[in-house]
This record gives C-alpha cells, structure tokens and sequence, in this order.
C-alpha cells in the first residue's frame, strides 16, 4: 500500500513537471524567432482573414491540427496553438502512462513514464525539445502515438475483433483528418504488419480474414472521414470542398521521399541503419516464433514508417526528432514479449532493449550535464504570451524607403503578404489584426502545382475580393517568382515602390497608388 501511494505521488511530480515544460514559451521564438512556427500559426490567421482549410488555405502540416486551435480562439491565433501543442503533449504523456501501467503492467512504470517525458520534452542538446519545432514534435506524430496505444491495447487487454476493427478504422480516420503524411505512417503501419501477419502463415483463410479486416477497416475510416468533413462544411457553411489540397503535400513528400532514395548519403543511411538492424535482427531470431515475431512486426512496421521523415529530409539530425516514437515502440516491444512469451529467445530480448537504453542514456546524460538550464526554464511556464514577442521587427535600416511603407501598412491594419526566403520570413507570425492578401504562408505556396495554384487563387471568392499589399523580395527570388507571377495573373497588381532589392506591389481589381 505505502509503494502504492509513493508511486502515485511520484507520477503526480512528473505530470506537474510535464505540464511546467509544455505550457512554457520561452521555446516559441529560441530557435528561429517564430519561422517555424508561422507553418502552423499563419493558416489559423488565414482562417481569421475569411479563407478555408480545404477550400482556399493551404495547411502543409494538416487540417484537424490546425482547425482545432483555430476553434480554440484562446487571445491569439499563436496563444490558441501553444495551448493545443502543450495540451497534446500532455495527453500524449497520459497515453504513455496507460500503456505502462494498466495495458502492459510495468513493474517500474514511473521510470518509464519519465524517460519518456524526459526524451519528449527535453531531448535537445538545451533541453528544449522536439516542440521548439512544431512540426517534427507531438503535433506532426500524434496519430502514431494514437496507433501505438491502439495497438498496445488491442494486444495485451483482451478484446474482440470487432473492437479491433473499430478502433483501427477511427484511428485510420484520424489520420487521414490529421493531416496526410500522418495518413502515410498510420496507414503503411496498420497494412504493413497484416501483411507480415499473412507471411509467417500463409493460408487462403488467413487472406481472407485480413482482406476482411482490411476492407471493414478501410470503409469505418472513410464513414467517419466523411461525416467529419460533412460537418466542417455544415459548421462553416462551406458549398464544396477542395480535398486535393489535403493530398498536394502527400505528393510532394513521396517525391522527395524519392529523390533522397535515389541520391542516399552516408549521414542519412548510417543512422536509419544503426536502428533498424536490431529491430531486423531479432525478427529473424524470432521468425518460428508466432507470437514474438507479429509483435516486432507490428511495432516494428511503425518504426520503419516515421523512419521515412528520415529519408524524406535527408538530414540525419532528423532521427533525432524521432526519439520519443524509436524509445516507446522498442520498449513497447520487449515488456510484451516479456509479459507473454516465456520462450522467447532471451539474446532477442536484449537486443530489443538496447535503442531504448541507448536512446534514454543520450538524453539522460544531457540532462545531467545541461542541468543549469533548467530552472530559468521552468520560470517561463506561461500560457499567456507576452504580446511584445509578436510584434513584426522588420529590420530593414538597408532599405528604410521599405521600412516605412510596409510599418504603415502595418499599422493601418492592411492586407499584406510578404514573399522571400531572408529573415522577413520570421515576421509570418504576428498576434491578431494581420490580415494577409494571399492564402500562406507564402513559402508554402512553392510546393504547389503552378496551374493548381493557379486554379486555386482565381477560384476563392475571398482572394478575389481583396485588396492589399504585396512585398516581394527580389534577393531571394528562388521559386516565389512562380508565386508572384500567378499572383499577377490573378489580380490587377501594380508597383508602387521599387528599390533595388524590393518591389513593392498593391493589388485590387482597380489600381491604386498608396500614399
């Protein structure tokens, strides 16, 4: 009873830390003073200036993570998101401790539980995490975290196939509404392992029970994307939907994932390598063993899903986002063998643990030695932002002619879109009253088709009804030409300031000169 109670207080500590670190914002603007966030945030102010995800504003990141902080509304489109991002990282947290304590029964959850908060949260070189950069933390993975504890559950609490059937068709359909690349890992992940399932005993009623499984799988996560779609546009009163824009960067991703396939390099491979050969290794130890091997493949068929982020960025550094995902599946993987399969091969069971003890001792030891920085952190656990942080600091004393323009534009509150690749892209963020021209951000704009592109501008009633201001920046000209010049084709725009490297351009369907 007395371990009972020390564990319980002991979780609460950690739940209380986990908080103290996901609702802090000293991290939003460390890294890259807001650019990478704006990805997120920027779609939420385009929501707010009357343009739609799935309509007419691009999301490179997904929908349901951007419409729901959008919903929240909470003092901001920046506030909203920062309050989703650290409530998603808490639940993801919650999820953790109950595959750890009620589904695989750990006798030392809370060690568990806390190398898991620690490698989430805390697993960069100074201690801030994955969420520094939204899009390679909790918010780009959380379907997969869904998929982990789907599957956790399905596996070690009993459960019908019925259930099975269900919970993998919602979790299918939330990432599918997720976003699309979330679709790709969820989906590779689920299929990938029936496949492994079908192998190791192939038999006609062995294909027929996953084709069944397949197919009802498929048709639940369909039903419910559909009616989740159907009421969005009930909700915001939405006439047809644009579904390809939701797909666009799926596309793009495999293309990239592709052109990296083709020109491997060392820094990539080498990493990717150094994981999946022990996950390989004890398959093929494992492979007379029913139970152990479909449970390596079942985990394992997510690991080498999210190892394709890897692939598909080429910068080896990327796995290192990976951590919390790499830590939990291969730790997940040795308490199930452990807890169901007394003959299982042992070597096979160390050889499973030892990315998890790896991982964990990596970030460990950089907790230990950076542990100076962790109280000012902890200082900063704010969820209101301070809104100095969001006010635009164009810095530009090379060009004040500009400088002046564009701060009165500012301050009027009128429409302006900037296009380039300098540090005037960190001013995509700003805390309401910007009012962009073009759907953004901007630089997501690039990725998309030129004639899709095209078509999507002179189609959005919203687009075609502004009048605004449009900054381009002919320095960093790469690929935002092809930008500018649908923009041209798709309003009256004229130049009203022009120095040497910037034009600056008002767009209406009746020109103006702006005084």
């Amino acid at each position: 009873m007395k371990s009972k109670i020390v564990n319980i207080f002991f979780l609460i500590i950690m739940l209380v830390l986990a908080s103290l670190l996901s609702f802090r914002t000293d991290y939003l603007f460390n890294s890259d003073h807001g650019f990478h966030l704006s990805y997120f945030v920027q779609p939420i102010i385009g929501m707010e200036a009357g343009y739609r995800l799935l309509v007419d504003q691009p999301s490179q990141y997904g929908f349901m993570n951007i419409l729901i902080p959008y919903l929240l509304d909470f003092n901001g489109p920046t506030n909203s998101f920062h309050l989703f991002q650290a409530l998603l990282n808490l639940i993801t947290i919650l999820l953790v401790c109950a595959i750890s304590i009620h589904a695989l029964k750990i006798k030392h959850s809370n060690i568990f539980i806390f190398l898991f908060l620690i490698i989430l949260l805390l697993s960069s070189t100074d201690l801030y995490g994955p969420q520094v950069y939204p899009s390679t933390g909790v918010i780009r993975f959380f379907p997969v975290y869904l998929l982990i504890f789907t599957q956790c559950y399905i596996r070690n609490i009993k459960t019908s196939s019925k259930v099975e059937i269900i919970s993998l068709g919602l979790c299918l359909a939330i990432s599918m509404l997720w976003g699309a690349e979330a679709l790709f890992y969820v989906l590779f992940s689920i299929f990938f392992y029936f496949i492994q399932d079908l192998l190791i005993a192939t038999n006609f009623k062995k294909l027929k029970e996953i084709l069944v499984k397949s197919t009802k799988i498929l048709i639940i996560s369909l039903i419910t994307t559909l009616l989740a779609l159907k009421l969005y546009q009930i909700i915001f009163n939405i006439g047809s939907l644009n579904v390809g824009l939701h797909f666009s960067y799926l596309i793009s991703y495999s293309y990239g994932f592709g052109m990296t396939l083709g020109a491997m390099i060392p820094n990539v491979f080498t990493p990717i390598l150094t994981i999946t050969i022990p996950l390989l290794v004890a398959m093929v130890i494992n492979r007379e063993n029913y139970k152990s091997f479909l449970t390596i493949a079942c985990y394992g068929s997510i690991i080498i899903a999210v190892l394709s982020y890897s692939f598909m960025r080429s910068i080896a550094n990327n796995v290192n986002n990976l951590w919390p995902i790499l830590f939990l599946c291969f730790t997940v993987i040795y308490y199930e063998i452990k807890n169901k399969d007394l003959l299982v091969e042992k070597f096979s069971l160390k050889i499973l643990l030892l990315p998890s003890l790896i991982i964990s001792t990596l970030c460990v030891t950089n907790l230990i030695v950076n542990y100076k920085n962790i109280p000012p952190i902890l200082k900063t656990g704010e969820i209101t932002i301070n809104q100095n942080l969001l006010k635009r600091n164009y810095n530009l004393n090379e060009d004040e002619e500009i400088q002046n323009a564009i701060e009165k534009i500012d301050k009027l509150k009128g429409n302006l879109s900037i296009l380039t690749w300098s540090k005037l892209k960190y001013n995509l963020v700003k805390n309401g009253g910007y009012k962009p021209l073009i759907p953004g951000p901007p630089l997501a704009l690039i990725s998309l088709d030129s004639s899709y592109l095209f078509n999507l501008l002179s189609k959005s009633e919203n687009y075609k009804n502004k009048e605004g201001f449009l900054l381009y920046d002919k320095e960093f000209d790469t690929y935002l030409d092809k930008v500018l010049s649908i923009i041209k084709k798709t309003k009256k725009c004229k130049i009203i300031k022009k120095t040497e490297r910037f034009d600056l351009y008002y767009c209406d369907s009746h020109l103006r000169t702006f005084e």
